[in-house]
């Protein structure tokens, strides 16, 4: 499980603080576990401060929670180490992982809570069998919701590991009006928040930074199209020309980072273009939660009364 970015927030604050106060990175380790917060990162603390005692980077001492940590942490971190810049890197990792907070918590009510209603409208639906004297029909309804949704999200699941069968998903959600918005919003933020991120660290090339940041979009309809970036960016051309490619990045974006390309305050411009994008995805995310979470918890009062009247009818 990831750990969330409140908690590392916290932890790439505190390792900054440490670290410019001249501890050493076991101690500045030692001072920010967490292990309340997150048993996965105490954990990985724990492992860290021993490669530390080794010799290892600290970059290096936290590989072991490569799965663990965003992917883009550990690379910032050695751009820091290698440009003399740790503090700052750690810096800028708290200010980015408390800014996209916001986001990535809207991002996972989007199905955590429409998980929970069914849930309990499940449980809820037994509990009615059970009162009115029917376990036989609890147990049928049980095993049959149980097995029927275990074998749709197994089924499910299998299938987008289908390079094809994903592709086909994800061009089809962008065909979708909300969902669309969300997916090239969380794309967009995600993306320049993380390019912006390796930018301001320095240390790494164009091309490296880019790909850091493409692992962060999900959808590979949106990857697809932003690909056409990379080849231009390895031809050692400008950020304005590279990005005015892509097919799914609105003008008003292309002329931001063409300006402060061309201005030479290419991170005062991601930064706002961050902002923007941000708010919006905000926006349509708390619109489409309203909406879904409404018809959820519609459809799941709609099937308890169904429960309550065919259990009062027979």
């Amino acid at each position: 499980m990831k750990i969330d970015s409140k908690t590392l927030s916290l932890f790439a604050d505190g390792m900054a603080t440490c670290l410019a106060a001249g501890l050493p990175p076991q101690r500045a380790l030692e001072l920010n576990r967490f292990d309340q917060q997150s048993k996965a990162l105490g954990k990985l603390i724990r492992i860290a401060r021993q490669r530390c005692d080794q010799g290892m980077s600290v970059a290096d001492a936290l590989e072991p929670g490569r799965n663990v940590l965003p992917h883009y942490f550990l690379p910032v971190i050695r751009a820091g180490e290698a440009g003399g810049r740790v503090v700052e890197a750690f810096q800028m990792l708290s200010q980015h992982s408390r800014r996209i907070a916001p986001s990535v918590r809207l991002v996972r009510n989007t199905w955590l809570y429409p998980l929970i209603l069914v849930v309990f409208g499940w449980i809820i639906r037994i509990g009615i069998y059970l009162y009115f004297g029917k376990p036989a029909a609890a147990a049928h309804f049980f095993w049959f919701s149980f097995g029927t949704g275990s074998l749709l999200i197994l089924s499910g699941w299998l299938l987008l590991k289908l390079r094809t069968v994903k592709a086909g998903v994800d061009s089809f959600l962008l065909q979708i009006p909300v969902i669309r918005e969300a997916e090239l919003g969380l794309g967009t933020v995600l993306f320049f928040s993380t390019f912006r991120l390796t930018y301001e660290a320095g240390g790494l090339g164009v091309v490296t930074m880019f790909d850091l940041a493409s692992e962060t979009i999900r959808n590979s309809a949106i990857r697809r199209d932003w690909l056409k970036a990379r080849r231009i960016l390895e031809e050692r051309n400008s950020f304005a020309d590279a990005f005015g490619q892509l097919t799914l990045l609105e003008d008003r974006f292309k002329g931001m980072i063409a300006t402060g390309s061309v201005s030479g305050k290419l991170d005062q411009s991601l930064t706002q273009l961050v902002t923007l994008v941000t708010q919006e995805l905000e926006f349509t995310l708390q619109v489409f939660n309203n909406v879904f979470q409404r018809i959820v918890a519609f459809s799941v009062a709609m099937s308890i009364v169904e429960t309550v009247v065919v259990c009062t009818q027979f």
